[in-house]
Formats: structure tokens, C-alpha cells, sequence
């Protein structure tokens, strides 16, 4: 697994109407498919699963940490590379910090992909809000869930914005 925690350069994105400037640390990664800017780093991570596909529920997160790396991340998620197999479908809680600054904990996300690959597994995790966990959870669970894990998302999301900006009039000039 990769020990890095240095941002690195991908390419600057311009889009048609407006400029997407990102501001230092982080660089931009250009994929015209994705609803969301991703930014490269390298950023220690951990994790605990919520909920598995077998349906095993821990309210305040499987003991057993699993260690490991972001990849990318944007607001919609992480790619991570990780020291342990996740599953898709798992549930999880996420801690880690954004260029040894901005630490996010208790950050709930489903794991939307999951590869093995030479002793290495890579993990694309989608970070979730309260409005889709009835599709998930029973409510009994999310009530057990409390409010640890609030507004996951969002704060994400608020967190990135700090170093992602939209410049509208960059290309009307």
C-alpha cells in the first residue's frame, strides 16, 4: 500500500461556461463522465463497517478498524486503497484527514466497488446523507445509528469547497 501524503498535479479542467479553479494543496482530475471534481491526494484513512451484505449491524461500527489510503475524492466519494477486502453493498464509517488539516470522522459511505488486485484492494465509496439511509437501514437501525453519523456528505462537501472554486466570468472575458 502506498505511504504518500503529498497531493499530486493530474491536469486543470476548464469547462465551456466557466473556469473550475482548485485552490493548493490539491489538483483537479479531468473526467467528463463524473458529476463531481476529483481531487488526487494521499491521505491516510480508516474505516469500520456499519453494515454488511449479510445484514450484521454494529450501530457504533465494527471493531475491527481496516487501514488505508485515499486515492481520489470528490463530494460524491473516495477511491481508497485499502489493507483489507471490503464488499459492495457494505456500509461504512470513514475517518480521515484532508492534507493533515480538515479531519473528518464518522463520515457514513457504501461501498459501490470493490477489486483485489495483487494483495491490493481498491475501493470506490459513495458518501451517503440521511435521506438515503431508509433505502438502507431499517428504521429500527438508523434510529441506533443516532446522530453519530449526521449529515455525512455535507460536511464533505463543505470541507471541499474550500478548495475548489467556480469562476463563471473566467471564459467571458
Amino acid at each position: 500500500m502506498k505511504t504518500s501524503s503529498k497531493a499530486k498535479f493530474v491536469k486543470d479542467v476548464a469547462t465551456k461556461a466557466e473556469t473550475v479553479q482548485v485552490r493548493k494543496p490539491f489538483k483537479v482530475q479531468e473526467e467528463n463522465r463524473r458529476r463531481f471534481i476529483r481531487l488526487e491526494i494521499g491521505a491516510p484513512m480508516s474505516l469500520k463497517k456499519i453494515k454488511d451484505r449479510q445484514a450484521h449491524f454494529w450501530p457504533e461500527g465494527n471493531p475491527h478498524l481496516i487501514n488505508g489510503l485515499i486515492l481520489n475524492i470528490s463530494g460524491g466519494g473516495v477511491l481508497v486503497e485499502l489493507d483489507q477486502a471490503v464488499t459492495e453493498g457494505d456500509l461504512v464509517a470513514m475517518q480521515f484527514t484532508l492534507q493533515g488539516v480538515e479531519t473528518l470522522a464518522n463520515v457514513l459511505g457504501l461501498v459501490k466497488r470493490a477489486d483485489a488486485e495483487s494483495g491490493t484492494y481498491l475501493a470506490g465509496i459513495e458518501f451517503l446523507n440521511r435521506s438515503q439511509l431508509p433505502d438502507l437501514m431499517s428504521r429500527a437501525e438508523i434510529e441506533l445509528l443516532g446522530d453519530n453519523c449526521a449529515n455525512f456528505n455535507d460536511r464533505v462537501r463543505q470541507v471541499l469547497s474550500k478548495y475548489v472554486t467556480n469562476d463563471i466570468s473566467a471564459d467571458k472575458a
